[in-house]
């Protein structure tokens, strides 16, 4: 016959009395089974008093998280790595982000993996630095050094380390990189490579002067649909979806802008709705076709528009710059022309006026020579012909008398 217990709550949390024999005794939790997924509870009785069982139970939760310490901080980098932080992480980014960044978290593995993250030290980390700034660019470096960084702190939290000493360290500046971008002037050589009979040479002139004039990020134009996002009566368009393009044939069209600011309404002007409008006859020709900029029907990467850029940039002449060099040269365009920095950031999609007002009021190398020639007289010279001052003491020196050779 099993024996049965009554008992009644003390005080105490998990401490109990059981009212046959007036014992007490506790109850606690110490984790869980990894293979069965069962909780593992510890059972004690027999204590004279409720304090003297509160205080075991005490000591055994104390016990219990000095184990738990200790298994924790014998985890290797690696393991840390490829069990908490990564999948951590993979989950709360865009695939697109993570896609840039996998790489670099395999770098960190490689770099620290068989160390533990509690072992890794001041000099281990000064020794990282210096060698990620002999290997790489210095941005390209910091941003590394940022996610080593990022990694650690992740530890800090869970309780792998005490300190993230990645804080003690200077960290590496951002160096400041020159904005490549093209004038008006250099456009309108751009469009003289173009032969508007080939179609490929047609589709890749429609891309260049659409980002050049609307200023979209890459994956928001490459992400436009004339049904969708194109108004031609109002001369419109509608920012609202965003590509995620790892190739022709896998892709995702998303309506999660980068920012908030990002899903907005462009207008434009009658030139690009002219130039819209001929493509889109121009598509029909070959098929329906549901991307704006696609000349298969797929859309295009990133990769792809960069080497149109290029090619054309070089058979024109012209300063190289990279896609988003467009949207630098549309913003340019903008605030050179006297725009209004608050209507710049609503076209641009910028969450903060100070990304605006900090990247690109000062992109064009002209603009301070028209502000010299702007001042060119504003102010009335005019001086006076005698002396209105009278000097006392020493301060005034009048110059020397001419005097005749030899004397």
């Amino acid at each position: 016959m099993v024996k049965k217990y009554s008992t009644k709550k003390t005080k105490y949390v998990g401490v109990y009395q059981d009212l046959q024999t007036k014992k007490y005794g506790y109850r606690v939790k110490l984790g869980t089974d990894r293979s069965t997924g069962k909780s593992i509870h510890e059972h004690r009785r027999g204590f004279r008093t409720a304090s003297e069982a509160n205080e075991a139970r005490t000591t055994a939760l104390k016990k219990k998280q000095d184990l738990g310490a200790l298994s924790n901080t014998n985890m290797t980098y690696d393991m840390f790595m490829e069990r908490y932080y990564i999948p951590e992480y993979r989950n709360s980014v865009e695939s697109s982000t993570w896609r840039s960044r996998e790489r670099i978290l395999q770098k960190l593995k490689e770099r620290f993996g068989n160390k533990k993250p509690r072992d890794i030290s001041t000099l281990d980390i000064l020794d990282f630095k210096n060698e990620l700034l002999e290997t790489f660019s210095q941005n390209y470096a910091r941003l590394i050094f940022g996610m080593f960084s990022r990694t650690l702190k992740h530890a800090k939290k869970h309780g792998l380390i005490k300190e993230n000493l990645v804080e003690i360290v200077n960290g590496i500046p951002k160096k400041k990189t020159e904005v490549t971008y093209w004038t008006k002037e250099e456009l309108e050589k751009v469009i003289q490579t173009f032969n508007l009979k080939d179609f490929y040479e047609h589709m890749s002139f429609v891309m260049i002067f659409l980002y050049y004039m609307t200023g979209m990020r890459v994956n928001e134009a490459t992400a436009l649909y004339w049904s969708e996002n194109v108004d031609f009566e109002n001369k419109q368009i509608r920012v609202w979806h965003n590509l995620d393009f790892k190739s022709g044939k896998d892709w995702n069209r998303k309506t999660k802008m980068k920012t908030e600011a990002g899903r907005r309404i462009i207008s434009i002007d009658d030139d690009t709705v002219k130039i819209l409008k001929d493509w889109q006859s121009r598509q029909k020709e070959i098929g329906n076709y549901d991307f704006v900029i696609s000349y298969t029907g797929e859309p295009l990467g990133k990769s792809t528009i960069g080497r149109i850029i290029k090619r054309h940039g070089k058979l024109a002449g012209v300063t190289p710059i990279s896609p988003k060099g467009l949207r630098h040269s549309h913003a340019s365009l903008l605030i050179n022309s006297g725009v209004n920095p608050l209507v710049v950031q609503k076209r641009l999609g910028h969450s903060d006026i100070q990304i605006t007002l900090g990247v690109y009021s000062h992109l064009y190398p002209t603009v301070d020579r028209e502000v010299a020639d702007q001042l060119n007289g504003q102010v009335k010279i005019q001086t006076s012909d005698i002396t209105l001052t009278n000097w006392n003491g020493n301060q005034h020196v009048k110059p020397p008398k001419n005097k005749n050779k030899g004397e």
